[in-house]
């Protein structure tokens, strides 16, 4: 609350401090960050702004796939090697050369086993990083070189055929330095299209175009300001003052009203949001179909204001054979129900604060549910999101809604959510079939397979009521119009490289 209570204050007390001013792009986030190092994430509260001051190999466009960023090229030599070219001109926001031994570096660090990057899995793939991850070999081992100092030589143990997307992730971005959140932030030394010039604790920070980063519009980028507001219908409020440019995130409950206007946008995100069964369900499969088949999801559309119907996986329906999508049967529902003779009866279903009225809404929805369909008051439980996330690594609660964002646009990268090795399979599934199929689709290079394997994949989720999808999901925001040149993706990653103020 001290992030709104701040920004509140100097809004309608002082009425000037957050008026609008001219070729400024406000938006918001959720809290304050807490870390600003891209290899120490464990959440996306960061990543508008990580996606500002940092930058890799290639990033992902909706229409062209992977697009040359740092990089210039990357080319397979056989199944297992992967030669990368970076751009010759590459610097960093300080003015020193950008080169292939801070990628190196950066990599190692990652690894480094003193470090517990949250996202070293990300690298697994390459020879000898789960080995150096866990201490047994050295970090001189690892299967990437820097044989000049603009290629990347990377050996891998399997075969991956996803890797190329991996090095379009933030999060393996090279690094020159670290610093806090607060006033010595400025001191970043940053590669991406922005660097930070001011952070105000409980505010806002600021941020300056970076003019060493050379894709998009260097010389007419705004200056950017990120303020932190952890409740949406603030932020609505300050948009619709134009003291915000960009609206991040319209609830659901709004999207009727809004969705006519010019400034309206709904955007297709490639998302695997649901909820899942924790390690207190697992000797209980009745009563995870029980849950699962007792809800109306028509009905649970509706309060969304969803394309996607809930009950259906959020993936792309070209990725998969056929459909999976639960159906209410309140009569197989209770069926399941009774026959369970030792059902806990103290279940809970947590959410985190970060997902906002919408969430509280739908959780709720549920337990309404739950108690007409099967009888049984279901306990709700709020969390601020870094607890959230603590008590899912620490001690899951029976049920949970999480949403994943995939850190690449495939199926391997949602499903990976679910491996035995992977630090988010919160409903601690080890299942040595799934993880079979799990191996298999990192493997295959035929696009047919790989929607067989998908669907495979899916559906063993879903026939054992591990989780609870919430179908495609779609974000609505809202976005000034006296700007333009910046993109948003449908991985829900924000590009103002070639953003521009047009004045009206």
């Amino acid at each position: 609350m001290k992030a709104i209570t701040t920004v509140f204050f100097l809004i309608v007390v002082s009425g000037t401090a957050l008026g609008q001013t001219a070729g400024i792009f406000r938006l918001h986030l959720a809290n304050e960050p807490a870390n600003i190092d891209p290899h120490q994430q464990k959440s996306s509260v960061s990543s508008y702004l990580l996606q500002a001051l940092y930058r890799n190999i290639f990033r992902y466009d909706d229409s062209k796939g992977l697009i040359p960023d740092l990089g210039e090229s990357c080319k397979r030599d056989g199944a297992l090697v992967l030669v990368c070219k970076l751009k010759k001109d590459l610097k960093w926001s300080d003015g020193s050369v950008l080169n292939a031994q801070d990628f190196l570096k950066s990599y190692q660090r990652i690894l480094d086993p003193k470090n517990n990057s949250p996202r070293a899995d990300l690298l697994f793939k390459i020879k000898n990083a789960p080995a150096i991850y866990k201490g047994q070999k050295k970090i001189e081992s690892l299967g990437i070189t820097a044989p000049d100092a603009f290629t990347l030589r990377f050996e891998l143990e399997e075969k991956d055929p996803d890797f190329e997307y991996i090095l379009s992730s933030l999060l393996l971005s090279p690094i020159k330095n670290t610093e806090s959140p607060g006033p010595d932030a400025k001191k970043l030394i940053t590669n991406g299209p922005y660097k930070i010039t001011e952070w105000i604790p409980g505010q806002k920070i600021v941020l300056g175009s970076n003019s060493a980063y050379a894709n998009g519009n260097p010389t007419k980028r705004p200056p950017v300001e990120m303020l932190f507001i952890s409740e949406d219908s603030v932020a609505l409020q300050l948009y619709e003052k134009n003291q915000l440019s960009f609206l991040r995130r319209l609830p659901t409950l709004y999207v009727p009203k809004f969705k006519k206007r010019a400034d309206f946008l709904w955007l297709p995100v490639i998302r695997f949001d649901y909820f899942g069964f924790g390690p207190a369900l697992k000797d209980h499969p009745k009563i995870r179909e029980a849950l699962a088949l007792s809800l109306n999801y028509p009905e649970m559309q509706k309060i969304y204001s969803s394309e996607g119907t809930p009950g259906c996986p959020g993936v792309p329906r070209s990725w998969i054979d056929e459909d999976l999508c639960y159906k209410m049967d309140v009569k197989k529902a209770k069926a399941a129900w009774s026959e369970d003779k030792s059902k806990p009866m103290d279940l809970k279903l947590m959410y985190s604060s970060q997902g906002g009225d919408d969430h509280r809404r739908g959780t709720e929805w549920m337990q309404s549910q739950w108690k007409q369909n099967l009888g049984f008051d279901m306990q709700i439980m709020l969390r601020e999101n870094k607890v959230y996330l603590s008590e899912l690594q620490q001690n899951p609660p029976a049920i949970f809604r999480k949403g994943v964002a995939p850190d690449r646009p495939t199926c391997l990268a949602v499903l990976e959510t679910f491996a035995d090795w992977s630090p988010e399979n919160y409903i601690q599934m080890k299942d040595p079939e799934f993880q079979s199929n799990l191996k298999a689709l990192g493997e295959s290079s035929s696009e047919s397979e790989k929607k067989k394997l998908c669907t495979q994949g899916i559906k063993y989720l879903t026939d054992r009521f591990w989780i609870i999808p919430t179908g495609s999901i779609h974000f609505a925001m809202l976005a000034k119009t006296n700007f333009k040149g910046w993109k948003i993706n449908s991985m829900n990653q924000l590009d103002l490289s070639a953003l521009e103020f047009i004045q009206k």
